[in-house]
């Protein structure tokens, strides 16, 4: 922006074409503001402390360490090709794929000698091409909260799209007729419990995207984290004003028309959805279940107990052990919801999605640490305070408290 325009370069663009052909949907909106020339994705990333927020990624490299240990039984299942092909889609810096890649050279073998991996990411600026055909997993983690969304309204028990039109100073909501009908066939089936006045959102790009998956993946596993929920759960009455968040250096906000440009939007995923579009192009659910037991069940709790066997002074086993509970802690980023689907496997049941024990050959993983400068987050030094308590003096001792005395996470 210039000091004689008030506005960023993203808001202006929809200022102006607001002006010329009149209100637009917010999915338009979301998409010029993030993805457009100069939105929010086309800068440089806002992960970090002085950023807007953090991922499970960043916290620590055993997040993707154990997203190997995934991808690894993936292969098994997969009768161990010579070749196993894993794409995350919406890689962003890169953080996952150099852990995943990383912990996959620590476990050796066959399966490190088959693994490929490739990273794609939307606001790249390089030319990039998605493989086709591949045999192997499609992975995404906080992919498709980012995807633009249309918005509506409950009126008089009719469904009314919010589109967003110009106020006397500031952009706002405009109500209208729905501009798709699959908005209506997305919420129709629940509106009858859904009160006048109730808000929400509705991903349509989830058909893209898994036209998209279904071209990449000829037979293996997609994984697809991400917060959300099913959509009698999504759509309820107790969340009448939907799920749309705005993100502004680590502050929440449900005001999408500030810092135009310069503010994550974000929307929960409708996980009914994501089966209905997967199912379209060949995949199966196999089911859905918490970050909290999908780390766990692929070996979190050997992580933290070979922490203090590691030689390490005290403060580096605690600069790591908080941000490996963080990832698990149910009302952390254990909150997000960790989906599975395949096509062309018939085998046993993932290891992150058994709900029959927990961590699986743990005692064979070797251990992984934060290293001291790389893209990842000392947040124990308190980067981020508040998620742990003021500093971590008030955060969760052990995985036992995490979870509950004698309790096992739940799928």
């Amino acid at each position: 922006m210039t000091s004689s325009n008030p506005y960023s370069q993203p808001e202006q663009r929809i200022r102006d074409r607001i002006e010329s052909d009149g209100p637009i949907t917010f999915s338009a909106f979301m998409e010029e503001a993030l993805y457009g020339e100069d939105g929010y994705y086309r800068r440089p990333r806002r992960i970090s402390p002085e950023g807007d927020y953090f991922t499970s990624p960043t916290s620590h490299p055993g997040f993707g360490a154990l997203i190997a240990v995934q991808l690894r039984d993936f292969w098994e299942l997969l009768g161990q090709p010579g070749g196993f092909d894993a794409v995350e889609l919406g890689s962003g810096d890169g953080t996952l794929a150099r852990d995943v890649v990383g912990y996959a050279r620590l476990l050796g073998g066959p399966f490190n000698e088959a693994l490929k991996y490739t990273e794609f990411d939307r606001s790249s600026d390089e030319s990039e091409v998605v493989p086709g055909g591949i045999t192997g997993c499609v992975l995404s983690n906080e992919l498709l909260d980012a995807f633009p969304v249309h918005r509506f309204v409950v009126e008089k028990g009719e469904i009314r799209e919010l589109f967003v039109g110009l106020g006397e100073d500031a952009l706002t909501d405009v109500t209208g007729p729905v501009s798709d009908p699959k908005i209506n066939e997305r919420v129709g089936p629940l509106l009858e419990r859904l009160p006048d006045g109730y808000r929400g959102e509705v991903n349509l790009g989830l058909t893209k995207w898994a036209d998209d998956v279904g071209r990449t993946l000829d037979r293996g596993y997609v994984l697809t984290i991400d917060y959300g929920e099913h959509a009698p759960e999504l759509y309820r009455p107790g969340r009448a004003e939907g799920s749309l968040r705005a993100y502004y250096r680590h502050t929440l906000s449900q005001n999408p028309f500030q810092h135009v440009g310069d503010q994550d939007l974000t929307a929960h995923v409708d996980f009914t959805a994501v089966d209905a579009e997967l199912s379209r192009v060949g995949f199966g659910a196999l089911g859905l279940t918490t970050q909290t037991a999908f780390l766990d069940r692929l070996g979190m709790r050997s992580f933290l107990a070979q922490l203090p066997g590691l030689g390490l002074p005290a403060s580096e086993v605690e600069r790591n052990r908080m941000p490996l509970l963080w990832l698990a802690r149910p009302d952390g980023l254990g909150r997000f919801k960790v989906a599975f689907h395949s096509k062309g496997v018939e085998a046993r049941t993932p290891i992150g999605l058994d709900s029959r024990g927990s961590g699986h050959n743990a005692s064979l993983l070797p251990p992984v640490t934060l290293p001291r400068d790389d893209s990842h987050f000392d947040v124990a030094a308190g980067a981020y305070p508040d998620a742990f308590g003021g500093g971590g003096s008030e955060f969760t001792a052990t995985w036992a408290e995490l979870l509950g005395e004698d309790e096992q996470p739940s799928s």
